[in-house]
């Protein structure tokens, strides 16, 4: 259910992969203070956390200076190339959006109903599994572009892009992206604009997502694993429509884990694609961000996702 609004946007098809190779040190010169984490961290409190010694997945690997240009994700012949924007800069502390600020369409798919509610945007081919042990970030949105596009693209190449452009955007102390550099590689490939959001409860957080997803028929993320790990959210079942009443309680999420197949030493074995989980099941994962050296207070405590704001 729920495939037609989250089919709006167009494939990066082909020409995103061929335009992997063009890095220069004078293509964009990013501004380093919107690119910074949340916490403004001093060298000093960086963190420098091994994955393997901590058992999660937080980025990708480091990348050469300077600048990317990308190409606009259309399937035409000579697609044009689109600069990567220097500076946006999602809240990590935002407010949840509400159903007008999110921009709910009279062309809701499925349509609005009153009773219990279940919708899902994945389609068999969207999951994209991270192609390093560290490419989570690039893995999950790989996997909402496809989520969002007709037809998909799980190659390397095309992770591997994602995963510079990110850096350039939202560069992570520990080789990484950090959640705002998420949102502004997809805002910057045109698949509509993304917050970030840092929520007091976790029941507060899911409550988001499942809100956003319905009202703009795109995929969220949750950043789970104390912040080091990416779930992509795809759809979720409810009490009621998120699209007629706030009054819901969200009894599962369907959930796309990037580190499938692979089984963590800490946190087990993941789920396949499109896995119903349900939220009593969620506390297991999906934890109060604590990142291991460094400090972020607008994050630290609280639950974190990214989630699409706009029709």
């Amino acid at each position: 259910m729920g495939r037609l609004m989250g089919r709006r946007g167009p494939t990066l098809g082909a020409a995103i992969v061929i335009a992997l190779v063009v890095v220069t040190a004078t293509t964009v010169a990013l501004d380093t203070r919107a690119t910074r984490p949340v916490a403004s961290m001093t060298p000093s409190e960086q963190p420098t956390g091994d994955p393997a010694a901590t058992g999660v997945v937080a980025g990708a690997e480091a990348s050469s200076g300077g600048g990317v240009a990308v190409p606009s994700p259309t399937r035409s012949s000579g697609a044009s190339m689109l600069p990567i924007p220097s500076s946006t800069s999602p809240a990590a502390s935002s407010p949840t959006p509400s159903a007008g600020e999110a921009g709910a369409s009279p062309g809701l798919a499925p349509s609005a109903k009153p009773g219990p509610f279940a919708m899902d945007l994945y389609r068999a081919g969207d999951f994209a599994t991270e192609m390093t042990p560290i490419w989570c970030a690039p893995a999950a949105m790989q996997t909402m572009i496809n989520i969002m596009s007709r037809g998909a693209d799980t190659s390397r190449v095309t992770q591997k892009l994602l995963y510079r452009i990110a850096r350039r955007l939202g560069p992570a102390p520990d080789r990484g992206a950090e959640p705002e550099g998420e949102a502004r590689t997809l805002e910057s490939l045109q698949y509509g604009s993304f917050r970030v959001l840092a929520l007091p409860s976790r029941a507060a957080a899911v409550k988001a997502a499942v809100r956003a997803i319905r009202l703009t028929g795109r995929p969220a993320a949750l950043l789970v694993w104390r912040g080091a790990h990416n779930w992509v959210v795809s759809g979720f079942r409810a009490t009621a429509d998120p699209a007629l009443t706030d009054d819901f309680r969200v009894t599962a999420l369907r959930i796309e884990d990037v580190w499938y197949p692979r089984i963590s030493d800490i946190w087990g074995a993941s789920r396949p694609p499109d896995a119903l989980v349900p939220v009593s099941a969620l506390p297991q994962d999906y934890l109060p961000w604590k990142r291991p050296t460094g400090r972020y207070p607008g994050k630290d405590g609280r639950f974190v996702l990214i989630v699409p704001v706009g029709g």
